[in-house]
């Protein structure tokens, strides 16, 4: 309702009609006798139109990129439109969707083989098995990326449908923050939600003087999801037969629980996270020194107990997270029998309990913002026929430079696998136009060895070698640096 009142309604209002709708009597006169006030004049305002209450944001954006190792080519030419749009149903309830559309065009333009460098990739292996692999385009891809309505209350929020939770406090690092799977359709080289898959789930959290809660229930099961077969990332992919859970079943639901709060001085969290393991466990019949083995992979729980802290000590913003997490499997040598019966001991797998831990620290040095940190990952009653390592360590740099003159932004970041070997740098360069506009431009830079788990030892007959068994991560990209560029229009 719109009132418009002149200033001499608008005094009688405040000096005479307020007491009187108290209920009181007014001392001032103002000498109008009998006279009648008229009616303040009231505007009816016209009736809002439902799609006037959006709020809309997103961007249009191209990611380009070229390899500049042989054989050189343009890899990637995706055109994506992004759109976010939020509703306030009433001051309680607000509806929130977000979602994107790309489409690729080096597929178009150039061979699928050259952009995936599969020759080169699996230069060791026969032909026959080279040009015998599948070609799984990413592109065209449309998406819901979230979908979901917020409700507030006094004590009390909840947050129901399509949706990330980010637990973790260390940025880039999953230690405790294992609640959404990992779309690795470009290794782990997107920006953090870009390669982030997200889950229909119930998030609730309730404030308390002691603290607040958060519980979460996440119906949907989703895992790991690898790169298009095929494609230059490729490296894991599901083995035919995988055993997969069921969606929506009450006794496969995820369940989480924490609790934040602030001791002395030092934010805290404590978590537990009943889950699935998003990588499956490679189960196995091998035959020591056969060939041909069977496998059967299959999904499985696990429980994940956290703890985070963030801690200011002067200039310095200390970041820790902590995991202990029990009954996850690791992968034995196919040569382990300790009973000697000439099969590999327990299905080729270990049920073991492993703890988890990272440390980092935000300071600014010379003028820049640095983050340092170290993450390592212990396996507890270790067996040395394990894979993988009893220590499993990784170091990570992240430094970012500011050049407001020029609208320039400088940041790298730098991740050395110390158990693996291996290494990835990531240099890049932004360029504000405008306010809306922005211009990338950066590096994609590996380095280590290539898995080798007996394929490069397979002949014409099809033999195995199962005694080789040697797995890497980012080294078995050490052929595809690139320089890639982004242009990015925000609206």
């Amino acid at each position: 309702m719109v009132v418009r009142l002149s200033w001499i309604y608008l005094a009688i209002s405040t000096f005479v009609l307020a007491p009187v709708a108290y209920g009181q009597e007014s001392d001032f006169d103002v000498g109008f006798g009998d006279f009648d006030i008229p009616e303040i004049a009231v505007e009816e305002e016209p009736e809002q139109s439902i799609w006037s209450r959006f709020s809309f944001s997103g961007y249009l954006k191209n990611e380009t990129a070229y390899r500049i190792r042989e054989p050189r080519s343009i890899t990637k030419i995706r055109n994506i439109a992004y759109l976010n749009a939020q509703y306030p149903f009433n001051d309680a309830v607000n509806f929130n969707f977000s979602g994107w559309a790309y489409y690729d065009h080096a597929y178009d333009l150039f061979n699928y083989d050259t952009i995936a460098a599969r020759l080169e990739r699996n230069s060791e292996e026969p032909l026959a098995f080279v040009q015998g692999l599948p070609q799984e385009k990413d592109s065209p891809v449309a998406a819901i990326r979230e979908l979901y309505v917020d409700i507030a209350a006094d004590n009390w929020d909840a947050r129901l449908g399509k949706q990330y939770v980010v637990w973790g406090v260390l940025e880039g690092v999953r230690i405790v923050d294992e609640i959404n799977p990992i779309d690795f359709r470009e290794l782990i080289l997107p920006d953090l939600l870009d390669y982030r898959i997200s889950l229909w789930t119930a998030k609730v959290d309730y404030y308390t003087d002691w603290g607040d809660f958060q519980f979460l229930f996440i119906p949907e099961l989703k895992f790991h999801k690898p790169a298009p077969p095929g494609s230059e990332w490729e490296l894991l992919q599901e083995v035919p037969g995988t055993r997969a859970p069921e969606s929506w079943k009450l006794e496969n639901a995820e369940i989480g629980l924490k609790w934040d709060l602030t001791l002395l001085d030092t934010e805290i969290s404590l978590s537990y996270l009943y889950t699935w393991d998003d990588f499956p466990v490679i189960f196995r019949t091998v035959k020591i020194g056969g060939r041909d083995p069977l496998f059967y992979p299959t999904y499985t729980r696990i429980n994940m107990y956290g703890l985070t802290t963030v801690k200011q000590l002067g200039s310095y913003i200390v970041k820790g997270e902590f995991a202990y997490v029990t009954d996850k499997f690791f992968g034995r040598s196919n040569t382990a029998d300790v009973d000697g019966d000439l099969i590999v001991d327990t299905n080729g797998e270990a049920q073991k309990n492993h703890i988890r831990w990272g440390l980092g620290t935000d300071f600014v040095v010379l003028g820049w913002d640095a983050a340092v940190g170290v993450m390592q990952w212990i396996i507890l009653d270790y067996e040395d026929t394990l894979i993988q390592d009893r220590l499993d360590t990784s170091y990570n740099v992240f430094l970012r430079k500011e050049f407001p003159r020029v609208s320039l932004t400088f940041q790298m970041l730098y991740i050395y696998f110390k158990s693996l070997s291996e290494s990835y740098l990531k240099p890049k360069l932004f360029f504000q136009v405008t306010n809306r506009f922005q211009i990338a431009v950066g590096m994609d830079l590996f380095s280590g060895a290539k898995s080798d788990f007996g394929s490069s030892a397979q002949n014409s007959a099809g033999d195995f070698a199962v005694n080789i068994q040697q797995a890497q991560f980012v080294g078995n990209f050490n052929d595809n640096d690139r320089v890639f560029f982004e242009f990015k229009y925000s609206f």
